[in-house]
């Protein structure tokens, strides 16, 4: 790696604040953008064919979002997320680990099973400009 000076560094700390504020009113119009496309497409959706609906500017494509557990138009909580998974079928239900929690974890059965693996849980921290 080659040696980055103080002015070096401070010049690519300002360009990256500043190029996160552009991004940031960038993202902005584009919200304002798919919701203007969003409201279009939901007043249209009948002229869909195989999901795309073509303009002359370019496609709009239905694309599939992630399935989520809803009550009474609520989220479920953690806990009725936990009892549906108990009464649901094995095959509809996936064991995850939260490597985070783990990572911290000074627990010794837990680093003994991770020990007698031979894994070991890391963290790929990164620099932030703030």
């Amino acid at each position: 790696m080659k040696k980055v000076t103080r002015e070096q560094a401070e010049a690519a700390v300002q360009t990256v604040r500043q190029l996160k504020i552009h991004a940031s009113e960038l993202a902005g119009r584009i919200k304002d953008a798919e919701s203007v496309v969003e409201a279009y497409s939901l007043e249209h959706i009948g002229e869909f064919d195989n999901g795309r609906l073509a303009l002359d500017t370019g496609i709009i494509a239905i694309k599939a979002g992630t399935a989520k557990p809803i009550k009474e138009g609520k989220p479920l909580s953690t806990a009725a997320r936990s009892e549906l998974a108990a009464a649901l079928p094995p095959a509809y239900v996936k064991i995850a680990c939260d490597f985070g929690v783990l990572y911290d974890s000074q627990d010794k059965t837990v680093r003994q099973i991770l020990k007698s693996r031979g894994i070991e849980i890391v963290r790929e921290d990164k620099f932030a400009v703030l």
